[in-house]
């Protein structure tokens, strides 16, 4: 009785039930998107783009388990960038985009048959991307050095024999008890871009390198490994529209003088 007058309460007060994990997911993305459509209020600098790529993931486990890479994740999602105007700085960026990650397990070494599961996720990565010109800032070369943090919302898991193919497949029970939905590391990579007027045009390498644990550790779940954190590779392209009318602000390279001079 008493924990429904409480509750009862909080909704009078507040006029709602209180927020769910998943409702707590869908404010922080809209509070992102919020951010980067105030952008377009902003200056020259500030960029607005889509991405999409593909890629493949691993898991670390610990006690060490056989395990493999597992490829055929798509990605795509949207990017807010600031280029600073100091030259060799580069730009900040934020992502939110709709990722997939997983892994391979073998029984053993060598064997047929392995066990994979793979996740589908919302990730917000932010980077800070130093970088450099070319071509009179027509391109640019640059770093992806930053975090993430993602909310997995699906899983499903399979048996596939290297001879007889899936053996089985369908949707894995994530459980509060045993699972970790919220995960997080550092990531990191390297892109081209080039310039066409307001738009530019990149193709980039990503790896992310997990710190989370996908299972809860076997303290708290017996059965589960101690630690249990993914990686990704991921390779994507993008497109990006420059807010404003103003060109880059970053200064040019200082042109040598000529010899006869």
């Amino acid at each position: 009785m008493t924990e429904m007058n409480t509750r009862t309460k909080y909704i009078f007060q507040y006029g709602k039930k209180p927020f769910s994990g998943a409702r707590r997911l869908r404010r922080l993305l809209a509070v992102g998107f919020l951010l980067m459509i105030c952008g377009s209020t902003l200056q020259a600098q500030h960029y607005l783009g889509v991405r999409g790529g593909y890629g493949g993931g691993s898991v670390r486990f610990d006690p060490k388990e056989e395990t493999g890479m597992l490829w055929g994740f798509p990605s795509a999602g949207v990017s807010w960038k600031y280029y600073s105007p100091i030259k060799y700085v580069g730009a900040i960026e934020l992502d939110i985009q709709r990722v997939g990650k997983g892994y391979k397990r073998y029984e053993r070494v060598g064997a047929d048959t392995a066990y994979h599961r793979e996740v589908s996720a919302i990730e917000m990565p932010f980077f800070w991307q130093p970088h450099v010109y070319f071509f009179n800032r027509k391109a640019r070369m640059f770093l992806n050095l930053g975090v993430y943090v993602s909310y997995i919302y699906a899983s499903d898991s399979s048996t596939v024999s290297k001879t007889h193919g899936t053996l089985s497949e369908g949707k894995y029970p994530m459980r509060l008890v045993k699972d970790n939905r919220w995960e997080y590391g550092l990531c990191g990579g390297f892109g081209f871009g080039v310039f066409i007027k307001r738009l530019e045009i990149l193709v980039e390498a990503r790896y992310s390198f997990g710190y989370s644990d996908l299972l809860k550790n076997g303290n708290k779940y017996p059965g589960n490994p101690q630690r249990s954190p993914m990686d990704q590779i991921n390779i994507s392209m993008g497109i990006y529209y420059r807010l404003g009318k103003g060109g880059i602000l970053s200064p040019p390279a200082l042109r040598k003088k000529n010899k006869t001079d």
